[in-house]
């Protein structure tokens, strides 16, 4: 091992002089010794594990490793006593070898230490000096291989010092350089620092000279404007001066417009007090006529109701007096027969041909006429039939009937039925009142409201009406000819209201006589047809005529009828919403063959045309009195 080791010291002590770990690592190369054996080396060379080697450490580390190399048979339990034992007489004994050393051989490793150099590389040469003693005298063979290594050594640490040398020199000198980059940089600096100073001081002097220049522009004009004031102050004094002068004219004049001020306030408030005065009895003679013109309405409501009574009695007897003519007429035949047979021989020799001329009633009702005529909602609503001229006649007519029963014998002739033609097509006279009351009504109602039914013909406003105050629907129902009338007394909340509907005619000739009567008209009713299209299309043109004659001052109402027949259903309700939305109509969907929405549609614009009246009642004539004017001086 001795030999081994010798060759490789140089590099040893090189991989020792740098004293890290790290460098000592890089024997692995020379020696036949693994990484961690390197690190155990150099853990046990360590000896106050800073983890860095001097030169003094690895001596005596060195040392101490060599020596007890000697005895490495020794058991391993007396391995650490021994070794204990070794180093105190090692020290010992260097003691005594210290003491006794002569001259000689401090002159002889003084001069070794020359010549290897060690003074440049050792403070203190007092280990070495030991160990070389040591060995000189225990081991003298060794000797040339001690000093062959520490010339190996030193001659490394020497090589290592001048390294470290040139490197301090390259050190010192890249200082310096950077030194001298830092003071050019500095230098570099300081001069830019000028130039930015200056560049400033020349940028802020121009700006202060501009600023200057500015203050003096404003100076002179705020000393113009200060200029001006200054007069203007002159011209408004010598003002004041002369309003001054004016002054007490113009307490004069006020103090008179104060009293003309006060004399005209006390003509106004007695002007106002005339005023409302005036509008007291405005509002009594307004109450007045509205109460005369609602007992009017109801005197003729309830004239009508009496006549309307007097009415069905007669209406009743016509019934009898024609079932009564029917059974004459029959008599009649069965007596001509009879005749007949009994001058079957007389009337071969002398032919006479008689005819029947009729019943008794046929001068009478022939007398009237076809009682067909167009009532004028703008006259007494009260139909002219029922007045005295046939009246008279019918009563005749029953006082006479015995005697026709007795101048039936003496007529011949073949039989010719009668017939009584009625009033109307629809079997009644025209304008004839359907009266109805609820049970448990009064006879006069507190209202009375005219509601016109149009439509194209045939929409089915005749059956509305019927289903409304009949209560029955009449199916096969000719077309209305003019105009016809049905009243009915309704209850609306708390009230007793008469409606009287009028029936139009919604053929075209009679369309100038429909728009007459919109003129009187409280509320409108416009029905169509859903299953014929263009009975919806000329709604529009009905609503025109409406606006026409009153304008939008009533409410009106749109039926679509015959909602029964849903399954031929032409006008979706869809179109009717939206129609009444556009000109802001009560829309309602009815049937007059089941009775679908027919008083609930009647009843709701009559209960919209009992608000409007209760509004217009409640709207009285309201003059404001004029805000007394404060007086314009004191």
């Amino acid at each position: 091992m001795e030999g081994a080791a010798a060759p490789r010291q140089p590099s040893v002590m090189s991989s020792v002089n740098r004293g890290s770990l790290h460098s000592f690592q890089r024997l692995h190369k020379e020696l036949p010794l693994s990484l961690e054996d390197l690190e155990d080396v150099f853990d046990a060379l360590d000896a106050d594990g800073n983890g860095f080697l001097t030169p003094e450490e690895f001596t005596t580390g060195f040392s101490h490793f060599f020596f007890s190399q000697d005895n490495p048979s020794q058991e391993d339990a007396g391995m650490q006593l021994a070794q204990l034992q070794e180093e105190k007489v090692y020290q010992s004994r260097g003691d005594e070898d210290l003491g006794d050393m002569d001259k000689d051989e401090e002159a002889q490793f003084q001069t070794l230490m020359d010549r290897l150099g060690a003074q440049k590389v050792l403070e203190d040469e007092a280990d070495v000096k030991q160990l070389w003693l040591q060995l000189k005298k225990d081991e003298p063979h060794l000797l040339s291989n001690f000093e062959d290594f520490l010339t190996r050594i030193f001659s490394q640490l020497l090589e290592a010092h001048e390294e470290k040398n040139e490197l301090e020199c390259a050190l010192k000198k890249k200082i310096a350089a950077y030194d001298e980059e830092i003071q050019h940089l500095y230098e570099e600096m300081e001069q830019q620092i000028k130039t930015e100073k200056e560049q400033f001081l020349l940028k802020d002097t121009e700006r202060f000279r501009a600023r200057s220049q500015e203050l003096e522009r404003k100076l002179l004009s705020k000393e113009q404007e200060l200029e001006q004031l200054v007069q203007k102050q002159k011209r408004l004094e010598g003002q004041c001066t002369a309003l001054h002068s004016d002054k007490h004219k113009t307490k004069a004049e006020n103090t008179k417009l104060r009293l003309t001020n006060q004399e005209l306030a006390r003509e106004l408030e007695r002007t106002s007090r005339e005023l409302q005065d005036a509008q007291q009895q405005l509002e009594s003679l307004r109450q007045e006529a509205h109460k005369l013109h609602q007992e009017k309405e109801m005197e003729v409501y309830r004239v009508t109701e009496s006549l309307q009574r007097e009415k069905s009695g007669l209406l009743k007897q016509l019934d009898f007096l024609r079932e009564r003519n029917k059974h004459l007429r029959d008599e009649q035949d069965i007596r001509f027969q009879k005749d007949k047979a009994a001058r079957t021989n007389t009337a071969a020799s002398k032919p006479s041909r008689k005819q029947r001329s009729g019943s008794v009633i046929g001068k009478y009702v022939d007398g009237t006429g076809m009682l067909r005529r167009i009532i004028s909602i703008e006259e007494d609503p009260l139909p002219q039939l029922l007045g005295g001229g046939f009246q008279q006649p019918l009563s005749k007519c029953l006082e006479e009937e015995e005697a026709s029963g007795q101048g039936v014998d003496r007529q011949s002739g073949p039989a010719r039925p009668l017939e009584l033609t009625p009033t109307s097509p629809r079997g009644q006279p025209v304008g004839k009142e359907a009266l109805s009351e609820e049970e448990g009504f009064p006879s006069t109602p507190d209202r009375l409201f005219r509601i016109v039914f149009v439509g194209n013909s045939s929409v089915g406003k005749t059956s509305f009406l019927g289903r409304f105050c009949d209560g029955r629907f009449s199916p096969g129902s000719a077309a209305t000819v003019g105009i016809d009338y049905r009243v009915k007394t309704v209850r609306v909340d708390d009230s007793r209201v008469a409606v009287q509907l009028w029936d139009t005619a919604g053929q075209e000739r009679y369309r100038c006589i429909t728009q007459q009567f919109f003129r009187k008209a409280d509320g409108v009713v416009v029905m169509y047809d859903l299953t014929a299209r263009q009975s919806f299309l000329d709604v529009r043109q009905w609503l025109s005529s409406v606006e026409e004659a009153v304008g939008d001052r009533i409410p009106v109402l749109l039926l679509g009828n015959k909602i029964d027949n849903e399954k031929e259903r032409e006008v979706p309700r869809g179109l009717g919403e939206q129609l009444a939305k556009e000109h802001n109509l009560t829309f309602y969907e009815c049937s007059a063959y089941s009775g679908h929405n027919t008083e609930e549609s009647v009843l709701h614009l009559a209960r919209i045309l009992k608000e409007r009246e209760d509004t217009v009642r409640e709207d009285t004539i309201q003059v404001d009195r004029p805000a007394k004017k404060k007086a314009c001086c004191g």
